[in-house]
């Protein structure tokens, strides 16, 4: 095994900056790289905590709240409990971690701060899964830059520097997968993704929708099935080994307006969905953009949030992995174009490599 422990610097605030370090956690750790995730919520003050879900609750009821609330982010700092940042800056320091993959800019402070304390040199590397600056990264526009920013979609490059994944496993082809459409706004179910299933559903296509609350379920259909996340779960909580875990995905079917839910076996069923998917509706989000990538699947992108997602909008389209809805739309929303970004995401997806293999995964001489 690698003796040099990996510290993946993650955060429960958006699941973009939460679910891929999961993922490259996974990946590591079935090559014998040792790896540990932070959620950097656990530093913060428990009534800061608290105020979290509420939060949640008001951006995805009104998508104008939400953009609002991304143009005033700040730095975290006041969130944060000094004696929970201090326990964590000296375990570190007692235990010599040195190697960091960094999902989300508000750790920033905290490892300038380990920067003076740390006795060995350090390889800390920004993971950028946006095309720009997303909010945690642009209020540490002082910092970022003396730091290795890994960009995975390098705005002036159109080719995807790699992908992460809990796996290797080849996209599906694209004539045997079941066909249906993953809808879904993100883990905060932000932005008009709602807005399009009856309009979906008219034109035929079965729906596999993430709905933020059980209360979105419609009557059982047939047709149109609906997921979430087991509602008391949060991604700063741990289980009884003391491990972060992916979040509890469960199938909600309602029936005479009695809901059910049922418990997916694991976050693997909720990772098949999205491979068997004909493409996915959501807003343009750094995290999508990578599943589009590494499951090779068209993505059909709702109104961005915020400027990051703008330019991700962009970026997508323009190396034809992606369209606009308005744009499908427009097409009569057409099949035949999304098997064409799928075969361009394949093309691009069999010249690169899983993000842990190009960076980490090859300094393990049993799996090189």
């Amino acid at each position: 095994m690698n003796s040099s422990s990996i510290s993946l610097l993650a955060s429960g605030n958006s699941l973009g900056a939460y679910v891929p370090a999961m993922h490259l956690h996974t990946y590591l750790q079935e090559r014998g790289v040792r790896a540990e995730v932070h959620v950097l919520e656990n530093l913060y003050h428990e009534e800061v905590r608290r105020k979290i879900r509420s939060t949640k609750q008001a951006f995805h009821a009104d998508f104008a709240v939400a953009l609002m609330g991304h143009k005033l982010a700040k730095p975290v700092d006041s969130s944060l409990d000094e004696e929970e940042v201090q326990r964590l800056l000296d375990a570190w320091e007692r235990e010599g971690v040195s190697r960091f993959a960094v999902f989300t800019g508000f750790w920033l402070p905290i490892l300038e701060r380990y920067k003076t304390m740390a006795r060995n040199p350090l390889d800390i590397r920004l993971i950028r899964l946006d095309a720009w600056d997303s909010p945690s990264f642009k209020v540490h526009k002082n910092l970022y830059p003396g730091y290795h920013n890994d960009w995975f979609y390098e705005p002036s490059q159109l080719s995807p520097m790699s992908y992460i994944a809990s796996n290797e496993t080849e996209p599906l082809p694209y004539a045997q997968r079941e066909g249906g459409i993953l809808v879904h706004g993100g883990g905060w179910g932000i932005g008009t993704y709602a807005s399009t299933i009856s309009e979906l559903q008219h034109r035929g296509y079965r729906l596999d929708v993430i709905v933020y609350d059980p209360s979105e379920v419609e009557e059982d259909d047939g047709v149109t099935r609906y997921f979430g996340t087991e509602a008391t779960w949060e991604p700063w909580n741990r289980d009884a080994q003391g491990r972060h875990t992916f979040p509890p995905m469960i199938r909600y079917v309602r029936k005479d307006n009695v809901l059910r839910e049922i418990p997916l076996r694991d976050y693997s069923s909720y990772t098949d969905l999205m491979r068997n998917c004909a493409a996915v509706i959501s807003k343009p989000g750094g995290a999508t953009l990578n599943d589009s990538l590494a499951y090779g699947i068209p993505f059909v992108m709702l109104e961005p949030f915020g400027e990051h997602e703008h330019h991700n909008s962009i970026y997508w389209e323009a190396c034809g992995f992606g369209i606009r809805f308005a744009e499908w739309k427009a097409r009569d929303f057409s099949v035949h174009h999304l098997e064409g970004m799928h075969r361009c995401s394949l093309e691009q997806r069999s010249q690169i490599n899983h993000y842990g293999r190009n960076t980490y995964a090859a300094e393990n001489s049993r799996h090189v």
